[in-house]
């Protein structure tokens, strides 16, 4: 009987994965098709388009949790933009996705745009109306759309944090990169080269200003467990590279659920949408986790659409290196940040993770003890939350977003006018 070598061996398990790969690649883009055939024409760009300002999104549905968080800026942005006469829809969305441009209808107003061919794009990007384009990540399919000339191209991303993807040298692709605050601007300055100031406009997090509704689901499960503070634990994933390893879970997510649940606390676990799609072992700690919640009846698990009311409800954030964590900042209740476990995970110095109390990645402290230790020392000033967020107090953040974008329209139209009078 002969052996395959051991190499050999190796190289023929990479061949079915990558076959695997494909076929699910070539179902997907098959699915694709089949919703593209049946999106009704309204979703394609129409002549009668008139947008102002609009947002890029050419990935799929996996990641739109990163515009979702940005439609209500957007849909206060379209108010505005109507109320300064800039016609009935001022604001639309173009995406690359026949199931995301779906998606979206479901879950707000503005018109939805889609198209898969670089001729619909066109038609979208090259309107005589268009001033302002954002998007809110760094993905390839951005630079498919940065190409045209005639908008200002604006980064938002979809989260405050001190992640090194925070800090890429894609930002300068950008016209304009808006910024939450002066953590933000300072990071960018010192790491990219001739990344100027004036391209960076500081809008805070107008997410926070969004009215905030608590959840029918959350009112019942409080009031049937009533007694202990509340902590609020937001892991994030496992990240797609040996940089982006910020999350924990797989070596102590079930231990710090667990400890807090036996100190009394309650806990609302909202783990990281994308948590466990790389990674194995982070899907099994997150069935783990979610098994220790769904058998504690002071446990509960979040499958609410947005984070918001959490920072109301509960008492202290249990958080890794994510939005999450910088977000709660302007609530100015305690913070305890976990460490990354992983080694190669780039961290910043000087940043959240040196500022407050953190739980290592060592075990050597307890995530009750810090919790206890934190409450007492926490800074109610929110010293932090204005170095990261400027301004949070109610209106400031969405009015600083606003006022940012008019800025880059008006920006746009003197450059057209310039152009045209040279």
């Amino acid at each position: 009987m002969t052996t395959l070598p051991d190499d050999l061996s190796h190289q023929a398990i990479k061949g079915v994965n990558f076959a695997q790969s494909a076929a699910k690649l070539g179902a997907r883009k098959f699915r694709d098709r089949i919703q593209e055939s049946r999106l009704p024409s309204d979703f394609y760009p129409q002549a009668t388009d008139e947008f102002v300002a609009a947002a890029y999104f050419g990935v799929g549905l996996d990641s739109v949790y990163q515009l979702e968080q940005w439609l209500w800026p957007f849909e206060q942005l379209e108010t505005e933009l109507k109320g300064l006469g800039y016609g009935d829809h001022p604001f639309g969305i173009i995406v690359r996705s026949p199931i995301v441009a779906k998606h979206l209808k479901t879950v707000t107003d503005l018109p939805v745009r889609f198209s898969r061919l670089t001729k619909g794009l066109d038609e979208f990007m090259t309107s005589s109306s268009l001033r302002a384009v954002f998007y809110v990540n760094q993905a390839t399919p951005n630079f498919q759309s940065l190409r045209y000339p005639g908008p200002a191209h604006v980064h938002l991303s979809h989260g405050e944090s001190e992640k090194v993807s925070m800090i890429s040298n894609q930002l300068k692709a950008y016209d304009f990169v808006f910024t939450a605050g002066e953590a933000a601007r300072d990071r960018i300055e010192r790491t990219l080269y001739g990344m100027c100031d004036e391209k960076m406009l500081d809008v805070g997090r107008p997410q926070l200003d969004r009215p905030r509704a608590i959840p029918e689901v959350w009112r019942s499960f409080a009031a049937a467990e009533s007694d202990g503070q509340i902590v609020f634990y937001a892991p994030t994933w496992e990240g797609d590279s040996p940089s982006m390893e910020y999350g924990a879970i797989a070596h102590n997510g079930a231990s710090i659920v667990s400890n807090l649940l036996e100190a009394g606390y309650r806990v609302i676990f909202r783990p990281h949408p994308r948590t466990g799609v790389m990674r194995g072992d982070f899907a099994k700690a997150l069935e783990a986790i979610e098994d220790i919640v769904e058998s504690d009846p002071r446990a509960f698990r979040d499958r609410t659409p947005d984070v918001s009311w959490q920072f109301d409800m509960a008492d202290v954030a249990v958080a890794e290196m994510s939005s999450v964590a910088y977000d709660w900042l302007a609530s100015k209740k305690p913070l305890v940040m976990i460490e990354p476990f992983s080694s190669d995970a780039e961290v910043l110095s000087g940043g959240l993770l040196d500022r407050c109390l953190t739980l290592p990645s060592d075990d050597s402290l307890d995530i009750v003890d810090l919790i206890t230790e934190a409450e007492s020392a926490w800074d109610l000033s929110s010293e932090l939350g204005r170095h990261y967020l400027g301004d949070t107090s109610p209106g400031a953040q969405i009015s600083q977003f606003i006022d940012a974008t008019k800025n880059v329209i008006e920006r746009r139209n003197e450059d057209r006018l310039q152009k045209a009078d040279s």
